[in-house]
C-alpha cells in the first residue's frame, strides 16, 4: 500500500512540476505579448508625433511660399498643385453658395444669407456682387 502511495505522490508531483512549468511559461509568453502591444503603441505615438511635424513642415513651408519665398523644384510644384486645389475648393464653395442662395466671407469663408451686410461668423463687411 505505501508503494501505491509512493506512487500516486510521485505522481502528483511530477504533474505539480509540469502544471509550474507551463504555467510560468504561459505567464512569460503572456508578458512578453503586453510587452510588445505596449512598445508598438509607444512606437505608434512615434510616428504619429513624426507625421504631425511632417504636416507643420509642409504647412510652414507653404506659408513661406505664399509670403513669397522663392522655392523651385518639388516643393514649387507641389506649392503650385495646393494654389490649384485651394483654386478648386473655391469653385466649389461658389457653386454651393449659388445653390444656398448665399455669400461667402472672403475672410473666414462662412455661407452668409444674400440680404447679409457682415458675416454672421467673423463680422467683417460682405462684397455684393
Amino acid at each position: 500500500m505505501d508503494e501505491m502511495f509512493g506512487k500516486l505522490k510521485e505522481g502528483a508531483l511530477k504533474a505539480k512540476d509540469g502544471a509550474e512549468k507551463f504555467a510560468k511559461a504561459a505567464v512569460k509568453k503572456t508578458t512578453d505579448a503586453v510587452s510588445q502591444t505596449k512598445l508598438n503603441y509607444a512606437m505608434s505615438e512615434v510616428e504619429d508625433k513624426i507625421k504631425q511635424i511632417k504636416i507643420e513642415l509642409g504647412q510652414s513651408l507653404y506659408a513661406e511660399y505664399k509670403n513669397g519665398a522663392a522655392f523651385e523644384g518639388d516643393i514649387l510644384e507641389r506649392c503650385e498643385k495646393i494654389d490649384k486645389l485651394n483654386e478648386e475648393i473655391n469653385t466649389l464653395k461658389e457653386k454651393i453658395a449659388e445653390l444656398k442662395n448665399a455669400v461667402i466671407c472672403p475672410s473666414c469663408g462662412e455661407y452668409n444669407g444674400s440680404g447679409n451686410v457682415f458675416c454672421s461668423k467673423c463680422g467683417e463687411k460682405l462684397k455684393k456682387d
